[in-house]
């Protein structure tokens, strides 16, 4: 037993230097061995999904004087008490140990400071743009929209999503893509919703001949989380009208939040800065607490339907929000000085904390690969250049094989397997030129996050060939359909119908105002550079950095490369892939 406990505290002990060193860096903040009143989670953050409502509840069993800061895009955050004493009491219970919330423990340490961040504040000042009409429709007129839905009718383009009941009228909104097509209108606004844009009109809610229109069926329990409709899908002013039950709907931008009661009959206009910067959703819970004249009461949901009205754009948004703005996004690149560490935070950290769970579900060998593996020549040197888990390390014992990758979790666990590994970045071969007989590369030159970085990634490939050797490249596809075929990766997709809650988070903020995509799994991809998912068995959400790439945009590549010749470019499953020569 003592044994036991002798290598558990080693262990935490390495996960703290680990991430003491990493904070000084990101953070230019000291940790401390002595206690002090400021603690760091090392290990549980907004990049791996953990919630600020877990935290609390956790800290909650010893005080509930504290002040939680989570930084964007980190796996730690940091916690304030009002004394050292509270703060090691925490330390205590929760280092080392596993927590509601968290499958692995949780690793703490002490620190000199912690980072000047603002908390969220609420306010009661509504944001800009945004205004709420209470009693918009009489009694009957909410009564006579209601009964105009049916549900079980199957000839309405409808469907039943994960979190709600939909209907669309003029054009469909496709959860795929998070858009429409405006050159496919389907069934248009019915007639006896006319009177709603007549009202419009009449109250002066946005200029528009509004011709697409959703009805959302919401049972108690049930929300939306939050989200701001595509610029590019839609015009300035989109209005919601609530019947059936009240709600509350949140709103948020940066540290500000506006919690807004939408009576049963009242019309939300959304303009200006409300639509296009603040995110708007709905908590999904049966009750809402709500400040009346007469205090703070608890409201119970009942159902509510929602019909939301918008004007179909066709072009690019032109507004003035650029930071939210997926038009002025897709003009966006990234730059040499944010690669690195928009690599280090969504790549390398991120295989560092899902290391265990990746070697559980990566064991299968692509066809492909094998071929190419085969060709090589008894007592050739095959370098596999983010071997991951050595899965080709395996068999063909013909040939020596060294694996090399960045992430010391997947490195140890090669080391278990007794596999030749070595700790190293693609960027910076640890070997000589022209110095191994074949390379392979499989789905590593796609977490790179500029084109120059992915060329600088082939191009080191190819010095420590030998002249004459070969080297097999796979990069993931942008297109996941080919000749009208479905990819592996959008075959292994269960669910017929996609949940809207993606747009929720449909944008991730990272440093220096860039903002990336968040991709759903199991969907064709929208955008070149993503952040795509990984669930950790047990729990805990980490987002990886992708670059997808176009066919062209591949191929284009691969035949600039000075020293090399283009022996084959294929698609295999999702993936570009290349054969080069040196030589």
């Amino acid at each position: 037993m003592a044994e036991i406990n002798c290598v558990k505290e080693k262990k935490c002990m390495r996960k703290q230097k680990r991430a003491q060193h990493r904070i000084a860096r990101d953070m230019n903040i000291k940790c401390s061995d002595e206690p002090t009143e400021n603690l760091v989670i090392c290990n549980a953050g907004l990049v791996t999904g953990f919630k600020r409502e877990e935290l609390e509840n956790i800290l909650n069993e010893i005080t509930n004087k504290h002040t939680i800061i989570m930084p964007p895009g980190k796996s730690y955050c940091f916690l304030k008490f009002d004394d050292k004493i509270v703060a090691e009491k925490v330390y205590q219970k929760f280092h080392g140990r596993n927590v509601d919330g968290q499958v692995t423990p949780i690793y703490l340490t002490f620190s000199q400071s912690i980072p000047d961040m603002e908390e969220e504040v609420a306010t009661t000042e509504f944001p800009n743009g945004l205004k709420l009409i209470e009693e918009f429709i009489t009694i009957e007129e909410e009564s006579r929209l209601l009964s105009s839905i049916n549900w079980d009718n199957d000839c309405d383009v409808s469907s039943e999503l994960k979190h709600r009941n939909v209907k669309h009228f003029g054009y469909e909104f496709r959860y795929d893509a998070n858009t429409v097509d405006p050159d496919h209108p389907i069934a248009p606004i019915p007639v006896d919703y006319k009177f709603l844009l007549d009202l419009f009109e009449k109250n002066n809610c946005g200029n528009h001949n509004y011709n697409q229109l959703t009805i959302n069926r919401y049972l108690p329990g049930q929300g939306i989380p939050p989200h701001i409709d595509t610029h590019s899908a839609f015009e300035d002013s989109i209005l919601s009208l609530s019947i059936g039950s009240e709600c509350v709907m949140d709103f948020r931008k940066d540290n500000k939040k506006v919690s807004l009661h939408l009576p049963a009959r009242s019309l939300l206009i959304m303009s200006g800065e409300s639509r296009y910067s603040w995110t708007h959703g709905i908590c999904p819970r049966h009750s809402d607490v709500i400040k009346t004249d007469n205090g703070i009461t608890v409201k119970q949901r009942g159902i509510r339907t929602s019909f939301t009205f918008r004007k179909v754009r066709r072009g690019d948004c032109e507004c003035k929000f650029y930071e939210y703005c997926n038009s002025k996004r897709n003009e966006q690149l990234i730059d040499e000085a944010l690669a690195p560490g928009l690599e280090l935070s969504y790549v390398h950290d991120v295989y560092e904390e899902i290391s265990s769970h990746f070697d559980e579900t990566r064991h299968k060998q692509w066809p492909n690969v094998i071929k190419f593996l085969e060709t090589i020549e008894p007592g050739g040197i095959l370098l596999d250049v983010g071997c991951g888990n050595g899965k080709y390390l395996t068999n063909h014992p013909g040939i020596f094989k060294i694996g090399l990758d960045r992430s010391t979790g997947l490195s140890e666990i090669c080391k278990k397997k007794s596999f030749e590994i070595l700790l190293s970045d693609c960027l910076q071969l640890p070997f000589k030129t022209n110095s191994v007989d074949a390379i392979i590369s499989i789905a590593v030159i796609h977490h790179l996050s500029t084109s120059e970085r992915r060329q600088n990634a082939f191009l080191e490939l190819l010095r420590v060939l030998r002249p004459g050797g070969r080297c097999l490249v796979y990069v993931w596809a942008k297109e996941q359909e080919r000749n009208s075929k479905k990819s592996t990766y959008l075959r292994s997709n269960t669910n017929n119908s996609n949940d809207p809650g993606i747009i929720a988070r449909d944008y991730q903020k990272l440093c220096n105002g860039l903002m990336l995509p968040i991709h759903e799994n199991r969907t064709n991809f929208i955008h070149n550079d993503v952040l795509v998912p990984w669930k950790r068995k047990g729990g805990g959400e980490f987002f990886r950095y992708y670059h997808v790439f176009e066919e062209n945009e591949f191929g284009d590549l691969c035949r600039n490369l000075p020293g090399s010749e283009v022996e084959q470019i294929y698609y295999d499953q999702g993936n570009w892939c290349t054969i080069l020569k040196k030589k």
